[in-house]
């Protein structure tokens, strides 16, 4: 794919031409879905947040500036719209049991990719057992940068880099000596 600049591309959306933000956004659809839909774990909530964050994004693109990180900022977006869908049901929503294995592309039954499967799925359960912070942070690095999660949770780089650091090894400590490094 043809590299974007996103700065112009930005200017070009502030001065009223919005189909321009087709092309900012492209390249970063999958990940931000995949963000939200594991945040929320409810395809239809998904869907409507992640809507909801690029009617957002486009109509607060006024309010950005351009020498910010555009990605961090779309990801802050989208953050802050799953909070205020926590709050709206303050209840969790849960994935039922059956639809779990479609958060990752389908594989060939192999034994190795059973066993992968089964290690992956004990992970993905004690990540949902750790505190939502934690459960947060972890998430965020799966697509985003130190800067960008710095930026993101509006903390300094340090206190990221420590928050992920705690995170894991909480996550390491539930998973057990199997997965200690």
């Amino acid at each position: 794919m043809k590299e974007i600049n996103e700065q112009e591309i930005i200017k070009t959306v502030k001065k009223g031409n919005t189909e321009a933000f087709g092309l900012l956004i492209e390249q970063y659809k999958e990940s931000l879905y995949s963000f939200i839909f594991y945040s929320v774990k409810n395809e239809a909530a998904a869907q409507d947040i992640y809507q909801d964050t690029l009617v957002k994004a486009l109509t607060k693109l006024k309010d950005y500036h351009e020498e910010g990180n555009f990605k961090a900022w779309l990801f802050t977006v989208a953050r802050n719209n799953i909070t205020d869908y926590f709050r709206a049901n303050s209840k969790f929503a849960s994935l039922p049991e059956d639809e779990s294995a479609d958060i990752f592309p389908a594989k060939e039954n192999t034994e190795k990719d059973v066993i992968s499967k089964i290690s992956l799925d004990n992970i993905l359960a004690k990540i949902e057992e750790l505190p939502e912070k934690d459960k947060e942070i972890i998430l965020l690095r799966q697509y985003l940068s130190f800067k960008e999660i710095a930026e993101v949770l509006n903390c300094p780089l340090g206190t990221a880099l420590a928050r992920l650091n705690r995170a894991i090894k909480k996550l390491q400590n539930s998973l057990g000596e199997e997965y200690a490094l």
